[in-house]
């Protein structure tokens, strides 16, 4: 028996040596699969985040035109605020400068029609 292994030794060898090759190039393939599946994997997932970010970019320039259309609004109003703030100052420093005598004859003449009716 022992000579019969010297002489098939080298079939043994190469014979053994075959299978682990092709275990690991068994390995080797199932694991370039699981590496590619989990590539395409993320590349899926990559491309929905990148959907996601162009319908957020999207709504982001909508919201910066509502602001800066408030922006414009809010100034509009501030001026209006300000016209009326000073109409107003302008009539209590008339009404401010009236005599007693003035300030009973505006208020007869201001609200006279309302003690009438």
């Amino acid at each position: 028996m022992f000579k019969w292994l010297q002489r098939n030794s080298f079939i043994i060898l190469i014979l053994g040596g075959g299978a682990i090759a092709v275990s690991f190039f068994q390995n080797k393939e199932n694991y370039i699969k699981e590496y590619n599946d989990k590539i395409e994997a993320l590349n899926i997932k990559i491309d929905s985040l990148h959907t996601v970010n162009e319908k957020l970019d999207e709504e982001s320039v909508l919201l910066r035109e509502k602001i800066d259309d408030y922006n414009i609004k809010i100034d509009e109003l501030n001026i209006l605020i300000n016209v009326i703030k000073n109409k107003t100052q302008q009539q209590v420093d008339i009404v401010d400068s009236f005599g007693d005598d003035e300030l009973e004859r505006f208020f007869t003449e201001r609200y006279q029609s309302q003690i009438d009716n």
